[in-house]
Parts: C-alpha cells; sequence; structure tokens
C-alpha cells in the first residue's frame, strides 16, 4: 500500500476522532457545571389555582393499541385544573385498533371529566409532525405538551415542567430527561440505557448548563405553542421533526430548557430489529438537518463555538460512513500486508485513541451518573460501543440518504407492550439486512485477527456488534426471504 493511500485514509479517522473529541469536550462541560439548584428556570410566579396556562397534551399513535389506555391514564392523573387541561389522542393507526384506542379515550374521558379529542387521520401525511400539526390546529390552548405512549409522566410532570415558560417568554420549550423501566431485561436494554443516559445526563446537560443550542427529543417535552408557530410549525420533511423545529426555533431567538431532575420512565426497545429501525431513523433524521439547516446553523448570529456545538451534534450520525470509509481505505493495507509505519502510524494511533477516549469517558460518565458501579460501567459502556458498531452498515446508508435528500417513511419502533396488534411494517429489503450483516461481520472478523491483528481492537469490536445486531434477527428474516425467492 503506498505511502499517500494510507495518508488519504488519516481523513476519516480524523474526522472520526473530531466526533469523538467533542463527547469528550461535553464530558469536561458537564463535570465544570454541577446543577445549580437556584436557577431561575425553575422559578415561577403562577398559583397552583389561577396563573397556569391552558395546556393541550398531544399523543401520537401508530399502531400502538396497548400502550394507549395506560398512557391516557397516567395523563388523567396530572396534577392540574382540569379546566385548563386537554388530550388530543393523534391516532394514524391502520392496524385496526383505532376503534378501541376511540373506546379508551372514551371511557376515561367519561371517568374523569378530562376532555379527550380524538383525530384519525387515514393518509398519514407529514407522519409524526403532520399528526401534530393537525393536532394544533384544532387548539386554543397556549401549550402543547408531547408523549410518545411508551412514557409515563408523574402527576407533578405540569407543575415541574410549566415554570421556564412561565418565568421567560423566551424560552420556547422544555424537555425532560428520559429514565428508564426496564434498563436490565437484556444486553441489548442494558446498551440502550447506556447510550441514552450519556446523551440525556451528559450531552443534554452540558449543553443547557453552559448555554449552548439544546435538541427537543420528541417527547416528554413542552411547547409554547406561539414559539412552533414563529419557527414554521412541525415540517415533515425529515424523520427528526423535533430536532428540526427546535433548531429553527433557536434561530428566531427562542431557547430551549432542559430539565435532568425531572425524569419520565419509557420503556426500551427489546427486539433488535425495532432498535435498529429506531437507530435508522435518527440517524437518517440527523443527516436531513444537517442538510436543510446547516446553512442557516454557520450563518447564525451565535457565538462561534455556539454554532460548532450544534454542528458537531446534528452530524455525529456522520461516524458511521466515515467508520465504513476508513474500513474500507485499511482493505489494501491488509491485503498487501502493508501496516501504517512510522510517523503515520503514530498518527493514526493517536487520532484513532483520542476519539474512542472521548466516546468512552462520555458512555462511560453517563453511566456513573445513572448510579452504575465502576465494574458495570466498564462492561455497560463496552456493551454500548460493541452496539453501536453493529449499526455500521444501516447507520451508513441512514447517513448518506438524509445527506443526499433521498425521502423515506417513518417507520416507527415496534415498542413492548403493543404486542397483540400487527407489528409496524418494514420493507420488505429490510429482510435481507440481517444476512449481509452476519457476512460482514465474519468477513471482518476472520480478516482482520487472521491476517493482521495490529487492526484488530476497533474492528473486533466492530464484527461483533455486526454480529450481535444481526443473529437475533435471522431466524424471523430468513422465512421472508424464502417467500421472495419462492415468488
Amino acid at each position: 500500500m503506498s505511502s499517500s493511500a494510507q495518508a488519504l485514509s488519516l481523513l476519516p479517522i480524523g474526522l472520526m476522532a473530531l466526533l469523538g473529541i467533542n463527547l469528550g469536550a461535553l464530558v469536561l462541560l458537564r463535570l465544570r457545571s454541577p446543577i445549580v439548584t437556584d436557577n431561575p428556570d425553575r422559578r415561577s410566579s403562577a398559583s397552583p389555582t389561577a396563573d397556569w396556562p391552558s395546556v393541550v397534551v398531544q399523543l401520537p399513535v401508530f399502531n400502538e393499541g396497548l400502550l394507549v389506555r395506560p398512557c391516557l391514564e397516567a395523563i388523567a392523573r396530572l396534577d392540574y385544573p382540569i379546566d385548563k387541561l386537554s388530550v388530543q389522542l393523534l391516532d394514524d393507526s391502520d392496524d385496526g385498533s383505532a376503534a378501541n384506542n376511540r373506546l379508551h379515550a372514551q371511557q376515561i374521558a367519561e371517568q374523569t371529566g378530562l376532555q379527550i379529542d380524538v383525530i384519525h387521520r387515514v393518509d398519514r401525511a407529514g407522519f409524526k409532525a403532520g399528526a401534530l400539526a393537525a393536532g394544533l390546529s384544532h387548539t386554543q390552548a397556549e401549550m402543547a405538551v408531547i408523549f410518545d405512549v411508551d412514557f409515563t409522566p408523574s402527576p407533578d410532570f405540569l407543575q415541574r415542567a410549566l415554570p421556564p415558560l412561565l418565568h421567560d417568554p423566551s424560552v420556547g420549550f422544555v424537555q425532560a430527561r428520559w429514565a428508564h423501566r426496564n434498563p436490565h431485561s437484556s444486553w441489548l436494554t442494558r446498551a440502550q440505557a447506556a447510550l441514552l443516559d450519556a446523551h440525556f445526563r451528559v450531552e443534554q446537560a452540558a449543553r443547557y448548563r453552559n448555554g449552548l443550542p439544546i435538541a427537543f427529543n420528541g417527547t416528554c417535552g413542552v411547547w409554547r405553542l406561539s414559539t412552533i408557530a414563529a419557527a414554521g410549525g412541525w415540517q415533515g420533511d425529515t424523520l427528526s421533526e423535533d430536532l428540526d423545529l427546535s433548531m429553527r426555533a433557536q434561530l428566531v431567538g427562542y431557547r430551549g430548557v432542559f430539565l435532568d431532575d425531572l425524569p419520565v420512565t419509557g420503556e426500551l426497545l427489546t427486539s433488535a430489529r425495532a432498535w435498529q429501525q429506531q437507530q435508522f431513523r435518527w440517524t437518517k433524521g440527523h443527516a436531513q438537518v444537517l442538510r436543510k439547516l446547516g446553512p442557516r446553523l454557520l450563518a447564525a448570529p451565535w457565538p462561534r463555538l455556539s454554532r460548532l456545538a450544534v454542528l458537531l451534534q446534528i452530524a455525529q450520525g456522520l461516524f458511521f460512513p466515515l467508520a465504513a470509509l476508513s474500513l474500507l481505505l485499511s482493505l489494501p493495507g491488509v491485503i498487501l500486508e502493508s501496516p501504517p509505519h512510522g510517523m503515520l502510524a503514530a498518527l493514526v494511533s493517536v487520532i484513532g485513541l483520542s476519539g474512542l477516549l472521548g466516546a468512552s469517558l462520555f458512555l462511560g460518565l453517563g453511566r456513573r451518573l445513572a448510579g452504575s458501579s465502576w465494574a458495570r460501567t466498564v462492561i455497560e459502556t463496552f456493551g454500548a460501543m460493541i452496539l453501536l458498531g453493529g449499526l455500521l452498515i444501516s447507520n451508513s446508508r441512514a447517513a448518506l440518504e438524509g445527506l443526499a435528500g433521498r425521502p423515506s417513511a417513518f417507520i416507527r419502533s415496534d415498542k413492548p407492550g403493543a404486542r397483540g396488534q400487527t407489528q409496524n411494517r418494514a420493507p420488505r429489503s429490510a429482510a435481507a439486512l440481517p444476512v449481509a450483516q452476519t457476512l460482514a461481520g465474519l468477513s471482518i472478523l476472520g480478516l482482520f485477527l487472521l491476517e493482521q491483528a495490529w487492526n484488530a481492537p476497533f474492528l473486533a469490536t466492530t464484527a461483533l456488534g455486526l454480529l450481535a445486531v444481526a443473529l437475533p434477527q435471522l431466524q424471523s428474516s430468513l422465512p421472508i426471504l424464502t417467500s421472495q425467492r419462492s415468488s
């Protein structure tokens, strides 16, 4: 392998390292900014009887029948003046569950006196963003609360989430922290908990406490309706409508508040297939937002650090195609048995290790802040990094499709507790993905362990991740592939 080709491989490695260093910087920002108990965002002059605003709680639903009633019951227990609270069940279901959902809504409304409106769409235009926009056209409320139906808010949620919006008119939205009902159910849920805790307990907290723009996470949050209107409303041209709207809101002068001391419990996905679909959607959505808003964010009237922080946040999904490119560029060196040497080898090591260290500290701090022991933190951090390696193929495709502007349907992940209804449908072509991932995992593992062990640590992690994500899906995918061949 020529020295110029080896030098070319530094480009994706360097960009990956930049993303990893960004995570390390978030760790430092989080550690230097402990929670401020007298934060003015947590104060309000509102009284619990007279001054609270009118609120509509929006529950977007798509084929999640068995989860609907428990969520509606939790909403009905919110400690809030009932004459200022209403609920919209935004039901796009097409699996036959809509009639039962409507019945549940009617029963709970009759039992509690809570106004619950059911809005059932049949075309699903704009997906979740379209459903939320449709609901807002039927309400005069001042604030909108959004919950996915697998989350359960505590009765005091509104009394704790609304004060920042009441105290400061520049606050456009409030985001609560996700907590987990089933973090220890399996290796998959443990890894998800590690990833999500790092995002909320480290990334969101660090950005908010240091005055950097933050993202809305699609659920467990409150929006000022005038902010939504000023930012251009919900738009369905990306798969991350939440990130899109929160960035547009901050571009027009509003800010977001993150309440890390207000947890809302939800279910972690228990299916590797569902988790991979979710990550594909999130990664592609981020890339679409980068394509859509990147120029506006670069030109935003913000400090340079804020612009850089936002762009690195939105660009995190590019790690996957960069990792894939780095892997491909290293193949000639493996085949020709000519690993990097001298200064180039030192650069590869330093750049690669800096990115790896940043990601490890980021995940590890999230687990420690969640209360894990040191031993468990190491195990769960390593498990999360393996799981991320398993997304190399699917998330690389997601990021590239998003940057290229290629549209795709919003496929909601099959959630625990929703079984008994028709599962959400993925494209038939997706059935071949676990087979491709298995073959790729075995090939990478064999090639780099047998030929050149100097490349093994990163690549073995990637190979193990591909196998860990793919193998649980093979049993359900192979019958689909067989039927496709026979047809």
